[in-house]
């Protein structure tokens, strides 16, 4: 009942909203002028009978009217423009050679004065005035200092005389000068006819109304410290066609020469170990000796710290220190001093990772942390969430992050995952003594820099082919000395193409160009097919840090799990 009593109401709005829009259009339709000017009916019948003459008048007749020296002149006088000046004449129409300038100009009278009466009868020109208002002043408001001061007046009428004359002098001349247009404009211009210019004086310069800022130049190509590296590197390449589709997918990896020469970025690494209640007795003897050994490994000019951490946080040293005899000292006192903590501690890893971030990082210096931990209190989601996204904005690639573990550790997916996006990777151990030869190696290798914020670009020389580069640059590692460069890629060709590597050195930039063909590369086999799925893997990773759907864990696992991999759970 109540719904049929509101289709009622409905209906009759609909119909008193019709009619209404209607008697709106008729209204309209026989009161067209409503909000137009009214004209006399005396105005209206004179102009009718105006048009009705002109139109029985041909357009020759008008014509002849007008123009002819007969009636029509007589009619109206003949209005004589002022002649232009010289220069304002020579600028309108550029003169010829043996061609006279002209002197004046003049233009045939017609008839306006009857078309102007009838203009102002049609349409009167209608005069108001503006209401009277105090003056604005703009620059009251404005604190003094950012007035510009005033500028001083410069006096050159009379050098702008001067160039005047010479100019109308020059134009009077008998001969001209040409100028040839340039060979790549001569589509658009011929010829340009410019009369010589020679200004008796000199020609006071026009003081700019806003002081110019001082703008920083651009250096040059000799000021950027380019240095060319493409014979310190060799190359290595296999390949392997996709099993999802067309193409193919290959590993490209740089091994830099052993007796390359160039200044090392300097290198600050940071031990931090893990002495929370779920590391095992054995398992950390193992990392104190492991972490000895290490520091023996590093060269001299490299500084380095430690910190042992579980809830609390102890560091070695309050900021990294060099390799002294005193301070290699102080470390094994303080490492050998590392016991586990108490049932109820865990180890709480953003808070010891936010130590190892720097204010700020130089251009010629590196920082690295080298985590040793089972990962135990990764379960957590929120210590997880902590670590791969917290820790890694604020960290935005100031520290490169290695973590050492036990193979069979849980949660080392995520500690793997941190690692790549931070510019390092996640090693592991079969055994508890493994770890010391595990951590020697990955000292040796990152002691010596080459450079740093690496970029690489593959060029096709088949316009038709297409090779892309699956590497971000943020998440890029650095280029050691002592260790190879590894770059994974995809091409739907096997057409050659060129890398270009470029980095930061110490001082200056590395260039990097290798031609790469795969006429002699190698077919890989279950270790490049891995690293293609751990590299499709991080993506997903990174895609469920932004948005935390888990459908990007499913994918990640489906990834992994033909290679019995760890993912994040």
């Amino acid at each position: 009942m109540l719904k049929s009593k509101r289709n009622k109401i409905l209906n009759i709005c609909v119909a008193i909203s019709f009619l209404t829009h209607i008697f709106f259009i008729v209204l309209l339709q026989t009161n067209p002028l409503w909000f137009g000017s009214s004209v006399s009916a005396k105005t209206e019948k004179s102009v009718t009978k105006r048009f009705a003459i002109l139109e029985k008048i041909s357009a020759d007749d008008l014509l002849k009217e007008a123009f002819a020296p007969g009636k029509g002149a007589q009619a109206c006088p003949s209005f004589t423009p002022q002649n232009e000046s010289v220069a304002q004449q020579f600028n309108h129409s550029p003169l010829r050679m043996n061609e006279p300038p002209p002197t004046s100009f003049s233009f045939p009278a017609f008839p306006m004065e009857e078309f102007l009466s009838m203009q102002n009868t049609l349409f009167p020109i209608q005069s108001f005035q503006l209401p009277s208002m105090e003056q604005f002043d703009f620059f009251a408001d404005l604190p003094k200092d950012l007035i510009l001061p005033s500028l001083k007046k410069v006096a050159v009428a009379s050098n702008f005389q001067l160039l005047k004359e010479s100019v109308v002098r020059e134009i009077q001349a008998p001969s001209m000068t040409f100028i040839q247009a340039p060979s790549d404009r001569s589509a658009q211009f011929s010829e340009i006819s410019v009369p010589p210019v020679q200004v008796e004086g000199a020609i006071a310069k026009a003081t700019p109304t806003i002081p110019m800022p001082s703008l920083p130049l651009l250096p040059s190509l000799a000021d950027l410290q380019t240095v060319n590296l493409s014979d310190s590197f060799d190359t290595e390449l296999t390949f392997l066609p996709k099993t999802d589709g067309p193409g193919y997918i290959f590993a490209l990896t740089l091994l830099p020469h052993k007796d390359l020469n160039i200044a090392k970025i300097r290198q600050n690494i940071i031990f931090l170990v893990d002495r929370s209640n779920s590391i095992q007795r054995d398992q950390l003897q193992s990392t104190k000796h492991a972490i000895h050994r290490a520091l023996e490994e590093l060269n001299s000019d490299v500084q380095f710290n430690v910190i042992a951490f579980d809830t609390k946080v102890e560091r070695l040293f309050p900021s990294f220190s060099p390799q002294t005899k005193e301070a290699e000292a102080k470390a094994t006192r303080f490492i050998d001093d590392i016991s586990l903590g108490s049932l109820f501690t865990y180890a709480d890893l953003y808070k010891a990772l936010f130590l190892t971030i720097p204010n700020q990082v130089q251009e010629d210096e590196l920082y690295t942390a080298i985590l040793l931990t089972d990962g135990e209190s990764l379960s957590k989601k929120q210590l997880q969430r902590s670590l791969l996204r917290d820790w890694t904005i604020q960290n935005n690639g100031r520290v490169s992050l290695y973590a050492l573990g036990i193979t069979g550790d849980t949660n080392l997916a995520s500690l793997d995952a941190a690692c790549a996006m931070n510019k390092g990777k996640c090693l592991t151990s079969t055994t508890n003594r493994g770890l010391k030869r595990k951590l020697m190696k990955l000292a040796k290798n990152i002691r010596s820099p080459i450079a740093k914020n690496v970029i690489s670009r593959a060029i096709t020389q088949n316009p038709r082919a297409q090779v892309n580069i699956h590497l971000n640059p943020s998440h890029a590692p650095n280029l050691y000395l002592d260790e190879s460069y590894v770059i994974l890629g995809t091409t739907e060709t096997l057409d050659d193409f060129i890398l270009f590597v470029q980095a930061r050195l110490k001082e200056g930039w590395l260039n990097i160009k290798k031609s790469i063909s795969f006429t002699d590369a190698k077919r890989g086999g279950e270790s490049l097919q891995s690293q293609w799925a751990l590299q499709n893997a991080y993506r997903q990773y990174e895609l469920f840090i932004n948005d935390e759907n888990p459908s990007h864990l499913a994918e990640a696992k489906k990834l992994l799990e033909p290679f019995d991999i760890q993912a994040i759970q």
